[in-house]
C-alpha cells in the first residue's frame, strides 16, 4: 500500500522508489480521466445506520480481538506476525490522509497533504538511521522482491484507482469511518482482495538467498501478473465508461 511504500523507503528500500515512479504514473492517468469529466455518478445522503455500518464491525471486531484473542488464528511468521503497540498504530492511521498529497499538489497545487507525506518518510529516515536499520539497496530487501516491472505496474495500479474512487486504500478507512458508504464498499472490497491475494498465489514472493548463497530474484507469480493487468484493463474500461458520452468518444 502507499503508507508501507513511504516506510520502506525509509528504511533504504529502492524497489519502494520504482512503486513511488508507478505509484504517481497512476496518479496522472487518473487526473487525465477527471480532468476529462469522469466521474462515478452523483452521491446521496445515507442513512446514520447505513454509515455506521463498517465502523460497528470494526468496532466489534477490535473487541473481540482485544477481549477474547483465542477466537482469531494470528499469523506466526512474516510481516502479519508483527503489529506495532495499540494506540501508536492508532496515532499514525489518524495522519495516512496526508498520502493524498500528491493528487492535490499535482492537480490543485495545494501541497500541504504533501509536506505531510514528505515528513513520515523524513521520520521513519530518522528512526532507521539511530536504529541502523537502514540498509539501502535493491536486493534482499525486508519482505520484498526487486522484480522492478511488476513494482511499477502494481503501484501504478494502486495510485490510478485511488483516484477514480477519490483516495487511497487507508483515506477510504478514514472516509469509511466518517459513515461514508462508498468508502465502506471499498473497504470491503480490499478485505476480499486482500484474501483472495494471499489465498490463491497472487501476492508477491521475496527475494532469497538459494543454497549455494546466490540471490534468488522474487516476484509474482504468472496468475499475480494476469490479476495486474487484468486490474489496469478494468481501471481503463471504468474510467471510460464513466466519462461524459462525447469525452469517451
Amino acid at each position: 500500500c502507499p503508507l508501507r511504500m513511504v516506510l520502506r523507503l525509509g528504511g533504504g528500500d529502492l524497489n519502494a522508489l520504482v512503486g513511488l515512479i508507478g505509484f504517481t504514473i497512476g496518479i496522472c492517468i487518473g487526473i487525465v480521466f477527471l480532468k476529462k469529466g469522469f466521474t462515478l455518478g452523483r452521491s446521496y445522503e445515507a442513512k446514520a445506520v447505513e454509515g455506521g455500518v463498517l465502523p460497528i464491525v470494526m468496532a466489534v471486531l477490535l473487541i473481540l480481538v482485544l477481549a477474547v484473542p483465542a477466537l482469531f488464528k494470528f499469523s506466526e511468521e512474516g510481516p502479519g506476525s508483527k503489529h506495532a503497540p495499540f494506540f501508536i498504530a492508532l496515532v499514525l492511521a489518524l495522519i495516512v490522509g496526508a498520502l493524498g498529497g500528491i493528487r492535490d499538489a499535482i492537480m490543485l497545487k495545494d501541497v500541504h497533504l504533501l509536506i505531510g507525506f514528505i515528513a513520515i518518510f523524513v521520520v521513519v529516515l530518522i528512526g532507521n538511521l539511530i536504529t541502523g536499520n537502514f540498509h539501502p539497496g535493491f536486493a534482499m530487501q525486508p519482505i520484498a522482491h526487486s522484480s522492478h516491472l511488476w513494482n511499477l505496474l502494481g503501484m501504478m495500479l494502486t495510485g490510478w484507482g485511488s483516484v477514480l474512487l477519490g483516495g487511497c486504500p487507508l483515506r477510504q478507512l478514514i472516509l469509511a469511518g466518517t459513515g461514508n458508504g462508498d468508502s465502506a464498499v471499498t473497504v470491503f472490497g480490499m478485505i476480499v482482495g486482500a484474501a483472495i491475494a494471499h489465498n490463491f498465489g497472487l501476492a508477491g514472493n521475496a527475494d532469497s538467498l538459494n543454497d549455494a548463497k546466490e540471490l534468488v530474484v522474487g516476484g509474482i507469480s504468472t496468475y499475480g501478473k494476469v490479476a495486474v493487468v487484468l486490474g489496469l484493463i478494468v481501471m481503463l474500461v471504468v474510467g471510460l465508461m464513466n466519462l461524459p458520452k462525447e469525452e469517451a468518444a
